[in-house]
């Protein structure tokens, strides 16, 4: 099909885009938002041609994993200590996929728009072949990983772990609001901002460290998110183009982009950083690039003379990059046996790759992983744990414990609502919940959910216990000759409790209208 017969076929199709008379059509999402019936075409694809390049991707990636990489045995010969933490992040990313194939079906229902419309279809399209390309890797690497414990029950592990669980707290954002606020949170802030970082930088340190089968899958995934941009930047343009849209817009902006960085940040930074073994580059390095650099600078900025400005707390979010990623690993290690993955300690040169990428790093963590390292032996009878007063609260908002940046200049705060304690972790977190109050308050956190349970009997209650029903699946090492146990968890007696019950309030949650 020549060039100007494609264009006259495409625009034909968004002709049968219409609204019977005969019936009412449904209202299912709030849409606060006027927009355009026409505007430009985020990218020309028919069905037919998008549908046969997707399936020469499909091909390629399942062809490789299921012949050459099985074949060579390349899962089993990678780097231990990064294919532990894919345990974690395939089955957030996943739901990332799944929650994303939510958004664009709500965007398809509520938006009378054919150009908007088609690339939404294209996207959901995407997103249920993501959704299966990651599960078929969680798959392929319980099957072939040295240790396949963690993977087989990741997806269900997820909900239980507090850190992981926060996850849901961010990534729910793309579809729990109006469809737009969905976008906004997916479109424009998640995959403009930190696809990049997640599928290029991470498959560059898979692939550092000996990981094939990663950077084959996600960077099938990533040479789809260049047109999901594309779909965020119409979606942007076409809203933004109705001035009476601009105060709403900004509103859902702000609050999109904290709830992504709030846990994104941290959980990509720690995972980055702290799981390579061949070591590169650091996730600051990667932020300043391209969040810093290419989203805020390339991307938002230039939207400014348009009405639409950086996020109202992105100075704060830039500032808290030097610290977010650390802090966020000592408080998942610390709590290694709520986890499903094994963390290793770190070595005298971890140590001093972290103190050049990170000056002052170990002025504030280099004691906690060296107190960890003692105590990965069961015969220490103590976990890391015992070095902190206590498990710091959770944020009602994103659901991350509240002690960031850094513990010793915390911005948590705690605050009553309706006769009920809260806890905030950051102007940021206060500032959406005073947006909507209803949407959050009577959200539970992971310590209050599990608030009084003994830990030994919290990990039997969720299942974290490998196949001989006695063996922990996380480990603080990956030496395979001294392996805790859920009989080494009871001797200690830990218990979880909730701390907010016992913190005093410093004010009411000032509700905005």
């Amino acid at each position: 099909m020549k060039g100007e017969d494609f264009i006259k076929a495409h625009d034909r199709v968004k002709d049968f885009d219409w609204q019977p008379s005969y019936v009412e059509a449904p209202s299912r999402y709030r849409m606060p938002y006027k927009i355009p019936a026409k505007t430009s075409d985020p990218f020309r694809h028919l069905v037919r041609d998008y549908c046969s390049m997707e399936r020469d991707k499909d091909d390629r990636q399942y062809g490789a994993m299921s012949d050459v990489m099985a074949r060579a045995k390349m899962p089993a010969k990678a780097s231990e200590r990064w294919t532990e933490v894919l345990k974690m992040v395939l089955p957030v990313t996943c739901y990332a996929e799944y929650a994303a194939m939510k958004c664009t079906g709500q965007l398809v229902d509520a938006v009378s728009n054919a150009e908007l419309r088609q690339g939404y279809l294209a996207q959901m399209i995407d997103e249920v072949r993501h959704v299966n390309q990651e599960a078929h890797l969680m798959r392929y690497l319980t099957k072939h990983a040295r240790d396949p414990e963690g993977f087989s029950q990741g997806v269900k592990l997820r909900n239980s772990m507090f850190i992981t669980r926060a996850s849901r707290a961010a990534l729910d954002g793309f579809f729990a609001g109006n469809p737009i606020e969905g976008a906004l949170n997916l479109q424009v802030v998640a995959e403009t901002a930190y696809t990049n970082p997640i599928f290029v930088t991470l498959t560059e340190v898979a692939a550092t460290n000996g990981d094939q089968a990663t950077p084959t899958t996600f960077l099938s995934v990533q040479s789809d998110e260049a047109r999901h941009m594309a779909n965020g930047y119409a979606t942007l343009a076409a809203v933004a183009s109705v001035e009476d849209n601009l105060p709403r817009l900004q509103q859902d902006f702000d609050t999109a982009f904290w709830r992504q960085h709030a846990f994104l940040d941290p959980f990509v930074g720690a995972v980055y950083d702290y799981f390579q073994e061949h070591r590169g580059g650091s996730y600051l390095e990667a932020w300043k690039e391209w969040i810093g650099d290419d989203w805020a600078g390339s991307y938002i900025r230039k939207l400014e003379p348009f009405g639409v400005n950086l996020p109202q707390h992105w100075d704060q979010a830039a500032e808290r990059i030097q610290w977010l990623g650390h802090t966020a690993m000592m408080l998942f290690a610390a709590s290694w046996p709520m986890q499903f993955l094994r963390v290793d300690p770190l070595t005298a040169k971890d140590f001093d790759w972290f103190e050049k990428k990170y000056p002052g790093w170990y002025q504030h963590y280099g004691a906690f992983w060296e107190a960890y390292a003692e105590m990965s032996d069961p015969s220490s009878g103590t976990l890391p744990l015992s070095l902190f007063e206590s498990m710091p609260t959770l944020c009602r908002v994103c659901q991350m414990p509240c002690v960031f940046p850094r513990p010793d200049i915390s911005t948590a705060r705690i605050k009553t609502h309706a006769g009920r304690k809260h806890a905030f972790c950051s102007d940021g977190c206060e500032y959406a919940f005073s947006l909507e109050p209803h949407r959050y308050a009577n959200n539970h956190a992971w310590d209050e959910h599990f608030d009084g349970f003994g830990l030994a009997d919290w990990i039997e209650s969720v299942g974290a216990l490998r196949a001989d029903g006695r063996t922990l699946i996380a480990q603080p090492h990956l030496d395979w000759n001294r392996m805790w146990t859920i009989d080494d968890i009871r001797k200690i007696g830990f218990e979880i409790t909730d701390p907010l019950k016992n913190l005093p309030a410093s004010g009411e949650v000032t509700v905005l209208q």
